[in-house]
């Protein structure tokens, strides 16, 4: 059991650093942190080994099984990773686990619990991954299982964690403390998300249905983008030029969690509320052929690609690459932050946004400090979905003509 063990670590720090003055004044807290942390794995975790010179330790909790057991650089590619982060004391402070979120009492329907995906940089020091998060990540071998005790430096530092949409554990982290990495593992490996993005809804809209669309391979509107109409009732009303439609929606990712919906009967079925801050008014978008803008939320380019190829009156549903969604951009899991907000304006070049890694060799992660948690847990944090860049969407689209 690990209960109750980081009160302790913190008596050994305190101890040592009393005795680290007399001995040298000059003896930092990293290195403070690193004789206690060794103390402490000795004692509560002694099967756990070195991670070369690092200060960290970890352990195989469970070992790859035949033919899978070779290691694989993950450098410069995706991986999909789960983890679990807990405290000293065995606290868990960040999850993406259902099962597990709702054994905390942390779960909310909105969260999209899946593995994360990161973008694993050629080098460190092009990485804003935390340092030892890193290390693991391209030290452990696709099948295994591991648990890693990181010093604070090589974690989240004077940052801590603090989240409050979804991915929060029993308590939050504080600063300057040592974390466990837990139960992680690479679940997959990608070459090129939005290659893989593209194949997925090609899967998914080409398989029988139910399970699928039932549409043939070369159904496109555009490339890569697949649209399934429900109902046309007026096919010779288009969408002129510089005319406008009033679309009602529903957003969805491919395995049909539900992100987000401007109508007020779908977010309460789905979600069991109707918040202050949900807009639940039309989206009016206009074609154009200039550069479009979208002064409402969820601003995304198919809002305005796809106008030429609805009436009004049409019922569709639309399958898109990231190019037609949010493509490199990161949203953010809670409307509280900026690009969710009610002003927000459609753009292919945000002011926070990733790199495109296909020419930049950097995961551009904002900061390490916000790598795990993104967005504020305060009390005005309103959570929605967590969606990562090159991330292909479902759109569900009402059209209709203004009325002036």
């Amino acid at each position: 059991m690990m209960k109750s063990v980081f009160k302790p670590l913190t008596v050994v720090l305190a101890v040592l650093a009393a005795g680290s003055c007399a001995k040298s004044e000059s003896e930092s807290f990293s290195e403070v942190e690193d004789k206690a942390l060794d103390i402490w794995v000795s004692r509560n975790a002694p099967d756990a080994e070195p991670l070369g010179d690092t200060g960290m330790y970890y352990e195989v909790i469970e070992g790859a099984s035949a033919g899978t057991s070779s290691k694989i650089d993950v450098r410069g590619r995706w991986v999909d990773v789960d983890y679990v982060i807990r405290d000293l004391n065995d606290d868990i402070v960040y999850n993406r686990n259902e099962e597990t979120a709702r054994l905390l009492g942390t779960f909310t329907k909105y969260t999209h619990y899946v593995p994360d995906r990161l973008y694993i940089a050629s080098k460190e020091s092009l990485s804003n991954i935390p340092r030892g998060i890193y290390r693991a990540i391209t030290e452990i071998t696709p099948g295994e299982i591991w648990r890693v005790y990181i010093p604070s430096r090589l974690a989240f530092s004077s940052a801590g964690i603090s989240t409050s949409s979804g991915y929060g554990g029993q308590q939050s982290l504080e600063s300057d403390v040592p974390v466990i990495l837990d139960s992680l593992r690479i679940v997959n490996i990608v070459d090129n998300p939005q290659t893989e993005g593209r194949q997925a809804i090609e899967e998914l809209v080409t398989a029988p249905e139910p399970e699928g669309w039932g549409m043939r391979r070369n159904d496109t509107v555009r490339e890569g983008l697949y649209m399934d109409i429900f109902n046309r009732i007026n096919p010779n009303d288009t969408i002129a030029m510089n005319e406008s439609a009033e679309i009602y929606y529903k957003v969805r990712f491919l395995d049909g969690h539900l992100i987000y919906s401007n109508v007020d009967s779908v977010l309460y079925n789905n979600f069991g509320s109707i918040r202050s801050s949900d807009v639940t008014g039309a989206v009016r978008v206009t074609r154009m052929t200039g550069t479009p803008t979208n002064a409402n939320q969820m601003p995304a380019k198919v809002f305005y690609a796809i106008l030429p190829d609805l009436c009004y009156g049409d019922i569709a549903r639309i399958a898109v690459p990231s190019e037609y969604g949010y493509y490199r951009q990161y949203m953010y899991p809670d409307m509280s932050n900026s690009v969710w907000s009610s002003s927000a304006t459609f753009t292919f070049d945000f002011t926070y946004q990733y790199k495109d890694y296909t020419l930049e060799d950097t995961d551009y992660f904002f900061a390490a400090s916000t790598y795990y948690a993104p967005y504020s847990g305060s009390s005005s944090s309103v959570p929605i979905a967590e969606i990562k860049p090159y991330t292909p969407l479902i759109y569900e689209f009402t059209v209709k003509k203004p009325e002036s």
